[in-house]
């Protein structure tokens, strides 16, 4: 087989995505913008480029991976973090003729990318989510005579939490609009809605924007109480909320890899649509281990222009990211307990996102860079 560009390789998705695409057989070219990144570690990958942070120097990281692409031959260059994704899109005609991109066109691609546009989308196709306003286009004045508090602010292109701010009066709301925009963009402003629950539809669309793979998660704890990356989660069935999503993504003529995020709203008991991700996930070990190899069917399409079907998984599957979960009990006020969840989950679930007893030294590498980030 050939050989795939993975950049931002030592995210814990991107780690999965290494080791899935080398046991089926493809070499693996790692990418990162850190000498240190946990990818550079892994005994599947075959080489590691380091490129500048796309954050502080965009044009250097695309002429970096465009320089890459010119030097090997890749069959597939899968961008998996937010951070990276997008400037990769936006350079796509230079990169396009060397290799291939799990991404659907850039008009489609912008409807789940832009979190506003989505929103639209979802009121055409009856998919429920927050009331939603924009204040560049309503003003703050409109914005707060049509929603009541709480609310949320979001950036339109934000990913995790950057930019996200709880606003109980108007006071709250302009000041969050302003700090967001200078330091994020356009921003967004949502109706808030309790936490009654919340769970992703993670899916795989071929370029027919056929749906060929899914799975839905149950997020059991996270990095935050409300919202971030899923420390423990657990597959579930839910067809209904499988086919509102896939009604929601055949209608943005979707291609490729995309989550759905979903809220409960514990005052109806509707799940409401929180946003599309464009891209693989951070939980993409349950993913794999519930059944859906989400990196090798996009090996598949990229090269055959068609890929097996996963539409069928197993539920009651637990992941446990160890590291984000320790963090978040630590965090706490009632640690004790948090502790005592955090012991239980190790003793109880068998996937972990990072570790692995056959590629251990990603997982020390991980670990020590997570936790000099939060001692730091």
């Amino acid at each position: 087989m050939g050989r795939t560009l993975v950049l931002s390789g030592g995210t814990r998705h991107g780690l999965v995505a290494i080791r899935q695409l080398t046991r089926a057989g493809v070499t693996v070219t790692a990418a990162g913008p850190s000498r240190l990144s946990p990818a550079r570690f892994s005994r599947y990958t075959d080489d590691f480029l380091r490129y500048p942070d796309p954050a502080a120097d965009r044009e250097g990281f695309q002429r970096t991976v465009e320089r890459e692409l010119e030097r090997r031959d890749y069959d597939l260059l899968l961008p998996v973090d937010g951070g990276s994704i997008e400037p990769i899109v936006a350079a796509r005609d230079r990169l396009e003729p060397h290799t291939e991109l799990p991404f659907p066109p850039t008009e489609q691609f912008e409807l789940g990318y832009d979190k506003a546009r989505t929103m639209e989308m979802a009121d055409e196709v009856d998919v429920p989510h927050p009331q939603t306003e924009c204040p560049e286009e309503v003003g703050i004045d409109g914005v707060d005579a049509r929603l009541e508090y709480p609310v949320i602010v979001k950036p339109r292109h934000g990913r995790a939490r950057m930019g996200v701010h709880v606003c109980a009066d108007r006071t709250e709301l302009t000041r969050a609009v302003t700090r967001a925009r200078s330091e994020h963009g356009p921003v967004m402003v949502q109706s808030y809605v309790p936490n009654g629950g919340e769970r992703g539809v993670y899916t795989l669309y071929n370029w027919d924007s056929d749906l060929r793979g899914v799975t839905v998660q149950q997020r059991l704890r996270s990095t935050h109480p409300d919202g971030g990356p899923s420390t423990l989660r657990e597959t579930v069935a839910d067809p209904d909320l499988i086919e509102a999503t896939d009604r929601l993504l055949s209608a943005m003529e979707w291609q490729g890899v995309a989550m759905a995020e979903y809220r409960v709203d514990p005052r109806t008991d509707t799940p409401q649509l929180i946003e599309v991700n464009p891209r693989l996930w951070g939980s993409l070990r349950l993913t794999v281990a519930a059944g859906m190899n989400a990196p090798v069917l996009l090996y598949q399409l990229a090269t055959t222009g068609e890929c097996d079907a996963a539409l069928e998984y197993d539920h009651g599957v637990r992941a446990h990211w160890l590291l984000g979960d320790a963090m978040q009990a630590l965090s706490g006020t009632d640690r004790l307990t948090a502790v005592r969840e955090v012991l239980q989950s190790v003793s109880e679930t068998r996937q972990r996102d990072v570790l692995s007893v056959d590629d251990p030294l990603p997982g020390f590498s991980y670990g020590l860079s997570g936790l000099w980030r939060n001692l730091a």
